[in-house]
Formats: structure tokens, sequence, C-alpha cells
């Protein structure tokens, strides 16, 4: 992705988990009880206890931690010892102390070693392969009790309205981790509707359409002479999301593999019950098949995986259409801003044979372990607790500020399943007049209530027709744009009926550590040299071929063992 989306992503993150952390939890009720010195007790007695109680004497939580080498701390502050440590000691407690730390890019290595050598920080994130692992060495404390007495109801709300998340860290009727949530994504199809309107066309249902429509802009010189029909992958990028980035869909190509039920760069199901890699099916080289006859008729941008910058097409009012997720309007400011007639439109295309909206399903991929010998594990669902709830008033006068992931220790994305839902029907009802303002559900929706305070100035009638002409962009610019994509593209993608697709891993393997970068450079190298016709068809299966060879049989047989 290039700077700007990137800095969007992470705003939207920021955005999701703000929400989160400010909502109101259970009161503070501040009883004075402590909880048990240890949670691995067995007793099956429920004892009542407060979550947010203060430890009568301090509690030392021993991490390993990852630290971004460029990131800028207040004064003398540090990862270690912040406004947000500090504050943890004061109001509960609890002393946050690094057992070692490693940068961003070392990090994940040196997990692996804290793993393999049995020296472990009381917790850490670790990604889901590191995760099976430490629960086959039986190195992890059983987290079922602790989070059943200690997690408050806000806690648990997270969780259960993420179906299948705390179920997929749980192992033999254990809970051995707490998961990140995520935020959903399936990459949508955007066009310019004005242009659709201009040359009489209907909206795309099939991959044919779509080529129809993008030749009809190019034949019509719709963004002038140089007009490109379907906008791909810039240099440096991606051609589709990965198990290793699911929720990357932003002006890539995946919408076209998943009309042909393909599935690269993620592991799925073969019809025997098997894990495969989806780069290596028959249905991803049909679906090279469509995107190389693409490139031939010039329908697909001439430059895929060569362009220095893919937005610049948008922006310019050169291209009509692209593939991305709902959030999409974000970065489509400049392009309205230069053309205040681009009228650009989210569908739930293109269909695949049977009639289906296809999709890889996003997945969490941090998950916070806990050392199974450490005496204190209800720390760790304190500390969470803490992250997700209100904070005390003594936050305020503390801390007084958001704090980042490089602050806040354990940090994970934590959002109700259903924000982006409610947040898009809640600000339609308010708009309508269905919901008053003050009936929005502000304590568990926070980031809803704020869109839904706004959308007044912002969208005008007719309320359910959101063509660009029906919206009012001066009145309140800064919220425009979170206005915009939640009622444009959020609407769309709630209300579509997404056949979703999860893959098999989400980390990896022990071999794709020494073997996934050339694996994935061969694989890159190939698809795009097939796909803009400088090498045939055939060296599809050649490279299958390779990938087997060169390490890809030995990962395949590593995520069997997963499942």
């Amino acid at each position: 992705m290039s700077k700007r989306v990137k800095l969007t992503a992470i705003g939207l993150i920021a955005a999701f988990t703000l929400s989160a952390c400010s909502n109101t939890g259970p009161a503070n009720t501040n009883s004075g009880s402590t909880p048990p010195a240890s949670g691995n007790t067995n007793t099956t007695e429920q004892v009542a206890v407060d979550p947010f109680a203060k430890y009568e004497e301090p509690v030392t939580v021993s991490l390993g931690r990852s630290i971004d080498p460029n990131y800028k701390y207040e004064g003398s502050d540090t990862a270690e010892d912040n406004l947000y440590t500090r504050w943890l000691k004061d109001t509960y407690n609890i002393v946050i102390n690094h057992e070692w730390e490693a940068a961003t890019g070392d990090y994940a290595q040196k997990v692996s070693l804290a793993i393999g050598s049995n020296d472990l920080p009381d917790a850490m994130l670790v990604d889901e392969s590191q995760l099976r692992q430490m629960v086959k060495a039986d190195q992890l404390a059983d987290l079922t009790e602790v989070y059943e007495q200690h997690g408050t109801e806000r806690l648990k709300q997270i969780y259960d309205s993420n179906p299948g998340l705390l179920e997929s860290v749980t192992f033999d009727g254990k809970l051995y981790a707490l998961p990140e949530t995520t935020l959903p994504s399936a990459p949508l199809t955007w066009i310019r509707k004005d242009w659709m309107d201009e040359l009489g066309l209907s909206e795309p249902k099939s991959l044919e359409d779509l080529e129809a429509i993008a030749q009809a802009f190019i034949d019509n010189n719709m963004g002038g002479p140089n007009t490109v029909g379907v906008v791909g992958t810039q240099q440096g990028g991606s051609l589709y999301s990965t198990f290793l980035s699911s929720s990357d869909h932003y002006m890539n190509l995946s919408p076209v593999f998943f009309a042909k039920d393909a599935y690269p760069g993620i592991w799925i199901e073969d019809e025997n019950g098997q894990a495969t890699y989806g780069s290596t099916t028959e249905n991803t080289k049909q679906a090279l098949t469509t995107l190389r006859d693409w490139y031939a008729k010039g329908i697909l941008d001439r430059e895929v995986g060569l362009r220095k910058s893919s937005q610049e097409l948008l922006t310019s009012g050169q291209a009509g259409i692209f593939f991305g997720p709902w959030w999409s309007p974000y970065n489509l400011m400049d392009s309205i801003k230069n053309d205040d007639q681009a009228n650009w439109r989210p569908y739930a295309a293109p269909l695949n044979e049977e009639q289906q909206f296809n999709s890889n399903q996003a997945t969490g991929s941090t998950f916070i372990v806990v050392k199974k010998s450490f005496k204190n594990p209800e720390a760790i669902i304190k500390m969470l607790n803490i992250h997700v709830n209100e904070k005390q008033e003594s936050y305020k006068e503390a801390v007084g500020k958001e704090m980042t992931s490089q602050e806040i220790p354990l940090f994970l994305i934590m959002g109700l399943g259903d924000q982006l839902e409610y947040a898009v029907k809640t600000t339609q009802k308010v708009l309508t007049g269905e919901l008053e303002l003050e009936e929005v559900d502000k304590a568990n929706y926070g980031f809803t209530y704020e869109i839904a305070s706004h959308v007044k100035e912002i969208k005008t009638e007719p309320f359910d027709n959101y063509d660009i002409q029906y919206w009012d962009k001066e009145t309140n610019p800064d919220f425009f744009p979170h206005v915009y994509s939640h009622l444009n593209g959020g609407s769309t993608f709630v209300d579509a009926d997404i056949q979703w697709t999860r893959s098999l891993a989400t980390a990896q393997t022990k071999t794709m550590q020494s073997r996934w970068s050339n694996l994935k450079k061969l694989e890159d190298e190939i698809f795009l040299k097939i796909i803009m016709g400088s090498a045939p068809l055939e060296e599809f299966d050649t490279f299958v071929e390779k990938w087997n060879q060169q390490g890809g049989k030995d990962i395949t047989a590593e995520v069997n063992e997963l499942k």
C-alpha cells in the first residue's frame, strides 16, 4: 500500500480501538477486595472478585516486548516506563518489567528463541504458529478460570460478539490465549457511477460485466485519451491479500480471483479435506487466464505492478474502476476535490458462476500468552480489562491522552464484532428520524455516536441515495470522510451476502521462516509475468512444481498438522 493508505488504515484501527477503550464497562467499585495470588487454582467454586481492585502488594509482570526503534516517546519516557505504565503501578500496583526487548523486525525470531529454550517472560504477544508450538510444549497457563472469574462484562461482550474467536485459542477445553479482534474487510468494486450513468450502463454482477464497463470507459475516453479500465497493484504491492495480510484489500486484484472461486495467498481445504495452498490450484490458474486476457485487451492497467502510484490514477480522474474495502472513500477525497462530480459507488461484485460474492476472511494474528508458572495470571486479564473499559478518573490526570501500542503493554486491537454494522444502521436511523441521537449507545459505540452527531450536517435528501450530488461536503469537511465512508461503503458491505473463506493458517510455520520469502518472490514474479504476457500460461504448472520442490510440500504438511 502507499504511505497514504497505510496511514488511513492505521487511523481506522485507532478509531476502532479508541471506541473499545473509551467505552463504559462495569462500575469501578474499588471494594478493596484483592484477587487471589494465583489464578491456577483447580477449584470450581466461583469467588466474587473486583476486576479493577488494586493489589495490596506490587505484582511484577515481566514481558518480552517488540519495540519500534523509530518511535518518539515523550521526554525521557520509554516503552517500559511511561505515563501509562506509571499509572498502572500507581492505580493498580501492577509493575511492568521488560525481561527483554526486540526491534519490530527481530521480534518474531526473539520469541521463537525464547520458546525453544523454554526461557519465557511472564507474558508476551505471539502469532498463531508460536501459540500452537507453546501449547504443544505445555508452556502456557490455562486461562479458563481466571478469564471467567476476572474478565469484566465488557471484555466478555467483546469476545462473545466475535464468534469463534475464543474457540480458536481453546485446546482440549482449555483457554490458552487472549486473541485480538479484527476489523471486518472484503474487497468491493468501486466504479465512477457518473460515467456509467452518462453511458447508460447498468451496475455490474459478473466479471464479464466489469470487462464491458471498463471497455466502454476506454472507448469513450471517460478519463481522457489515456483512460485506464481497471486499476491494478502498484509497484511493491501485492496482487491479492494473503494469510499474512488478510485484510489488505485496497487496490489489488483479489475480487477477480474470488469470482473464480480461487483463493491465492491463503490456505484452504481441497476436495479431500486436506490443506492446500490457494495459489497452486486450478481455479487460480483460471483467474490468471482472465487477468492475462484483460491485460492483452487493455482492460487492466498496462503498468500493473510497475506503476509508482496507482492512487494517482484515481486522483487525476484517469481511471474509473478499482477494488477496495468499505473504507476506500477515505482515500478518494482528492479525487472528489478535483472533480466534484466524481461519483464513486461500491458494488458487491463480481459474483462467481453460482451468483455468490466471495471473499477471504480477515483474521487476527496476534495473541497474548501467559507462562504456565506465572503466579498471577489474573494480572494479565486485569490489564486487558483496563484496556477495554472506561478508565478511572485518575487516568485523566495522570495520562490525559490516548496512548499507543508502543506505550500500552500487551496492546491488542479490541472491539465489538458488530461495530461497523451498528455504526451504519444507527447512523441511517438517526438521519431519517427513526432514532434520536440520545438513543445511540454512546457507552459501547462511541465512534458511532460521533458519526451520528454530524450526519444531518453532511447527508442531504434523498437520504437513501448515496450519489455524490446528495452530500454537503463543505459544512463539516472534517467529518465528511467518516460519514461518507460509513454510509456509502459501509452500507454496501454490511448489506452484502458474503461467502467467507478463512485461511487454515494465519502465521508462518517453522519451514516458512527460512523458505517463505523465496517462495513468495517466485510466486509474485511468475504470476505478474503470466498476467502481462511475458511468460506463457503453462508457466503456472512449472511454478507449482518448483513451489513444492523448494519447500512448499513440507510447508503444506506443517499446515495440515495445524488443522
